[in-house]
């Protein structure tokens, strides 16, 4: 037969034991602390819009990956760097890895708190000492558990699809640097041979000075156009060279010799086939949209559990208490509070008034969008009819007028400073082409970024718009 003291110690186990239980069933319901998988889906979403590997779960490089520093670098090489290496993204990536502990947490009940007592008498000849100890467990979280664990995870939600959306601006960022150093340098190869003409020119117009035939006027005229030329050779040079240097930036080798050139850009882009078409991708794409919907989805469970937590301290626990007399107490303790002066209604407004913030934000970032990408679409439908424009007419013009010359010339019917004119007027409609068509590539690329960084059609399993106020 058990003695009272034995008995006595079985009776404060068992609650306690159930206590432990309880709190280690849900401690084991919880989520993983390892953002691997978030990670992965991030990098998915990023893989499947830009066209490049992703893999945030391994270190950046401290040597360039799929280019040796010095020959012409390629947009793809330059973007897959960037991704893997640029630091401001892997600092945002870092951000899942904290939402994810968010989430774990948000699932986790508070811990039980053990407290001891020891009382001694007033009056020493009364002799009797209480030694006492409660343990208690707060279980307000109980019943706001699952709203504070939806809340976690459509915030996780948002940050993976923030971080993403993110990364699409790099992609995009380093595709027009990219582009502006492509047709840079083509720009600049057309403005150097213009500069070359000029020179022959004027030593043609020095000739015909010395035979009378033009004036001193003539050659400081092309004199000022040689100077101009030059002047716009230097201003290229040190563009490119910026340029150069911020994409080395981008992609994470910022110290690195800038000593190289870009690889030249194709002209030919996936785009939408209308505005209407662009508007409907930007709704069912953009990651940004998405990723402000998730914290409007947020902001809202957010009120749910602040109206459901008007009581906010619930305990239930045991107490023991032993007296020099070898009397003990068991019994169990419940601890409340008396909601008089706090009942929550100011935390319940002002997640209210949070959830109609994030919601409204939510549109106004819709309607960014919207705007972004019918601007971009008018950039790149201008921007490539200009292009074309000089292409198909511009260009063949000034081809002919300098092939006239050329007979001209040949014929002895003009001389040299007629040619060495009329190629410097195609000259410059070709670095004219050059610069529509280096507009026409950026917008495109401005586009392919507005729409969510894809012009193919939508994604079925992509985020939907269903035009539902989030509470």
């Amino acid at each position: 037969m058990k003695t009272y003291r034995e008995r006595l110690i079985s009776g404060v186990r068992a609650p306690l034991m159930s206590l432990m239980v309880a709190s280690a069933g849900t401690i084991t319901g919880c989520a993983s602390l390892d953002p691997a998988p978030d990670f992965q889906r991030a990098a998915s979403l990023v893989g499947e819009r830009s066209g490049a590997a992703v893999d945030w779960t391994a270190p950046w490089s401290d040597r360039f990956e799929g280019w040796d520093g010095s020959s012409p670098l390629d947009v793809d090489a330059a973007v897959a760097m960037a991704l893997r290496n640029n630091r401001e993204i892997r600092a945002e990536v870092e951000r899942i890895a904290a939402s994810r502990a968010d989430l774990v947490q948000a699932g986790l009940l508070p811990n039980p708190v053990l407290s001891f007592t020891l009382r001694a008498p007033i009056d020493p000849s009364d002799g009797v000492w209480f030694v006492g100890a409660a343990l208690v467990q707060q279980f307000t979280a109980l019943w706001l558990r699952d709203g504070k664990i939806s809340a976690a995870d459509a915030r996780l939600n948002e940050t993976v699809l923030d971080v993403s959306d993110r990364a699409l601006r790099l992609v995009a960022e380093v595709r027009a640097t990219h582009a502006r150093l492509s047709f840079g340098q083509r720009e600049l190869a057309i403005t150097h041979e213009a500069a070359s003409l000029v020179h022959q020119s004027i030593e043609a117009m020095r000739r015909r000075v010395a035979g009378g035939e033009s004036t001193a006027l003539d050659v400081a005229r092309l004199d000022q156009q040689r100077i101009l030329f030059e002047t716009e050779e230097a201003d290229l040079i040190r563009s490119l060279a910026k340029e150069r240097r911020r994409m080395l930036e981008l992609i994470g080798f910022a110290a690195a010799e800038a000593d190289w050139i870009a690889a030249d850009v194709a002209l030919a882009r996936d785009l939408p086939a209308d505005e209407r078409a662009a508007i409907a991708l930007a709704l069912t794409q953009r990651l940004d949209v998405a990723a402000s919907r998730a914290l409007a989805e947020a902001s809202a469970v957010d009120l749910t559990v602040e109206q459901r937590n008007r009581l906010k301290q619930f305990g239930v626990g045991i107490d023991f208490e032993r007296d020099t007399d070898e009397d003990f107490t068991l019994g169990p303790v419940i601890e409340t509070e008396i909601p008089i002066f706090d009942t929550n209604e100011a935390q319940i407004a002002k997640a209210g008034s949070l959830a109609r913030s994030a919601f409204a934000t939510s549109e106004a970032v819709t309607q960014r969008a919207v705007r972004e990408v019918r601007s971009s679409y008018v950039d790149v439908v201008q921007a490539a009819q200009l292009a074309e424009t000089l292409r198909s007419v511009a260009v063949p013009l000034a081809e002919r007028v300098s092939d006239l010359a050329q007979r001209g010339v040949t014929a002895g019917s003009s001389d040299t400073t007629v040619l060495l004119e009329a190629q410097r007027e195609l000259l410059a409609v070709r670095r004219t082409l050059v610069r529509r068509e280096a507009d026409a590539t950026l917008a495109a690329i401005a586009l392919e970024y507005s729409v969510g960084g894809r012009s193919s059609s939508p994604d079925p399993s992509g985020p939907q718009d269903d035009g539902g106020t989030p509470w």
